[in-house]
């Protein structure tokens, strides 16, 4: 068979080093899996799911593709995205707040404001995106 072919002349330490990888690249994925898991129990996270899912009933609906699919796809990844590394920075900054005993300190709550702000750009241009997109269907 090729692969047992292929599989013979690559060298049993070059195996393992592939081997290592896969799992290694397994473990990366599961954690990234879990972070997304975890930000999904925030009520911002579902709140921006639920608009992704409005989004996908729409683009079904409409029968939407090419390259306004395209812009459909980028625009919820980028909104989840965004706010997945909102929740990261919200959450190390609550962290470090408590560890350290600060409480209410205006540099924190600037830096968690600041990625809100991230967030809301990003949704303002999924916006844009979305009239742009459904705007020609819904008229």
């Amino acid at each position: 068979m090729l692969t047992e072919r292929i599989g013979a002349r690559i060298p049993y330490v070059a195996r393992m080093r592939i081997g290592a990888w896969a799992v290694r690249l397994s473990r990366s994925f599961r954690f990234a899996t879990r972070g997304i898991w975890v930000a999904g129990r925030g009520a911002n996270f579902r709140i921006q799911l639920a608009s992704a899912g409005g989004v996908v009933f729409l683009t079904v609906a409409y029968g939407i593709t090419g390259s306004h699919l395209g812009l459909v796809v980028v625009s919820i990844a980028a909104v989840l995205s965004a706010e997945l590394m909102n929740t990261a920075i919200e959450r190390t900054c609550d962290f470090i707040a408590e560890l350290h005993g600060i409480g209410r300190d205006p540099r924190i709550r600037d830096i968690k404001d600041l990625a809100a702000g991230s967030v809301l750009l990003v949704a303002l241009g999924a916006l844009v995106n979305g009239i742009i997109v459904f705007g020609p269907e819904l008229m």
